[in-house]
């Protein structure tokens, strides 16, 4: 057949062949739309890596890049940990079910039960604390072979400024604020890695930090007037700080010594996906409106032409997972199209000594803000009856009257525990002392850098002594029943 058709063209030429007007009129639009399609595709990842058995926690993996990321994972065997809003008791019952029905699908879908879903609201620093503290409130350390931090908040434009519950900025409370008091928070976990664990901290950047602004006097946004016709100023700037945060933060864990004397095993990796046709770009191009939704869907040819798919904005994400040659070199890297982008992209991401500075003084905002929400929220409270002035909570003096504590129950009357990596992974742990002990290291004087590390220090001593304690004690539980 393609001999025939080739001959007839030879011979009579290509006004022979049957409907060679059209292929004439319309080939050369439709070759050229083809190019342009798989040029603005992008590179894909072509590593692969076994994951069974390694941990990670993911922000954002819910839906768009996340959602793609986090299935990839799960058919490699990986132990996710989902971190969502949408399990927060002030969600309601309607998200706890998505939440609850989305995780189950994937876990169908991918044939992988290591699929778990924990409450934090990035957008909220003290959610954000309650999980990390859960999590480093164990007997042992728990394993921890990566973080990877998808979740963004992107404005439209002509909205008026939207804070958290913590008063900050929304933009720039989940796209920075919340995934540094993430990781900061995490840090015991993540130096407690064995040496030989290759551990990858991956946070989101994106194109419009280009037309973000730092001032050292203002990182959130307080005093500045928001841009509600440009609010991609606002958005690019809680990339850049992100970005500049993990360049001084992968130099600080450098500069952490480990007991055992080995070199740092963590490599934290700035990623930029491109620009993609997710939820939060459609919700930015539909300008959060009904007719804008609708000039969306008739624009939408140009988006599915110009625009990646969330599949292939997961490529530079799943690359930096992946390819084990990051683990020789450095951390601290742009990683755009499944490649190091050597040349920095902004005069910010060369200057260490006012990342620094934007490092401490975000620590410093964030334990300002976690107190004066903690104090609002005591008031809040004791104004709704829920607790008394001494702190106490109905719900406590409950259980301290019938000893029994009753499981939080999601609206199909399944019990929240088989979503709960917690309850069903590691087991639920009863040992307060460690987060009092945390909290109390923590907060001794003593800013510096070498001051902190001893305190880590103290607390991987603690680790290792509940663990032994609580060993025992099971050893003399299983001889009470032998005997």
């Amino acid at each position: 057949m393609p001999l025939d058709i080739l001959n007839t063209m030879y011979v009579l030429g290509p006004n022979a062949l049957p409907g060679w007007q059209y292929i004439k009129q319309y080939g050369p639009p439709m070759a050229v739309a083809g190019i342009l399609k798989y040029y603005f595709r992008g590179s894909t990842n072509t590593w692969d890596r076994t994951l069974h058995g390694k941990v990670f926690i993911v922000t954002g993996g819910t839906s768009g890049v996340g959602a793609e990321v986090v299935k990839d994972l799960a058919k490699r065997g990986a132990q996710l940990v989902l971190l969502t809003s949408q399990l927060e008791e002030t969600a309601g019952s309607s998200a706890h079910l998505w939440a609850s029905e989305y995780i189950d699908d994937l876990r169908d879908q991918t044939d992988n039960f290591m699929i778990y879903g924990e409450p934090c609201d990035l957008s909220s620093l003290h959610s954000v604390r309650k999980f990390a503290t859960k999590w480093i409130d164990n007997k042992t350390p728990r394993r921890l072979d990566g973080v990877i931090c998808i979740a963004s908040e992107c404005a439209p434009m002509g909205k008026t400024r939207e804070s958290s519950v913590d008063g900050v900025e929304l933009q720039t409370a989940v796209n920075y604020l919340g995934h540094v008091h993430l990781l900061k928070l995490l840090e015991p976990a993540l130096k407690s890695q064995p040496a030989d664990r290759d551990v990858r901290v991956l946070v989101t950047s994106c194109i419009s930090q280009a037309t973000g602004e730092i001032d050292p006097d203002d990182i959130l946004w307080n005093k500045r007037k928001y841009p509600s016709n440009k609010p991609w100023r606002v958005y690019g700037s809680s990339k850049l700080l992100l970005n500049m945060f993990a360049k001084e933060y992968q130099r600080r864990l450098e500069n952490y010594v480990r007991s055992d004397k080995a070199p740092c095993n963590i490599r934290i990796n700035v990623i930029n996906p491109g620009v993609i046709r997710s939820p939060s770009t459609r919700r930015f191009l539909s300008m959060g409106s009904l007719f804008g939704l609708l000039l969306y869907l008739i624009f939408y040819p140009i988006w599915w032409l110009f625009l990646k798919s969330c599949v292939q904005g997961a490529q530079s994400f799943l690359y930096a997972i992946y390819c084990p040659l990051l683990m020789d070199i450095r951390g601290g890297n742009y990683i755009k199209e499944c490649s190091i982008i050597s040349k920095p992209v902004r005069k910010e991401l060369e200057d260490e000594t006012l990342q620094g500075e934007i490092f401490d003084k975000t620590l410093t905002l964030i334990d300002s803000l976690e107190r004066e929400s903690a104090i609002q929220r005591k008031k809040d409270q004791i104004k709704e009856g829920k607790t008394d002035k001494k702190g106490n909570t109905k719900k406590s003096e409950e259980i301290k009257k019938t000893g029994k504590s009753k499981s939080k129950e999601n609206s199909d009357g399944k019990t929240s525990d088989s979503l709960s990596v917690f309850a069903s992974a590691f087991g639920n742990t009863n040992n307060d002392s460690l987060q009092d002990d945390f909290q109390k290291i923590m907060n001794r004087p003593g800013n510096d850098e070498k001051s902190k590390n001893l305190r880590l220090r103290s607390i991987d001593s603690k680790f290792e002594r509940s663990r032994a304690t609580n060993s025992n004690k099971e050893e003399a539980k299983n001889k009470v029943t032998e005997a």
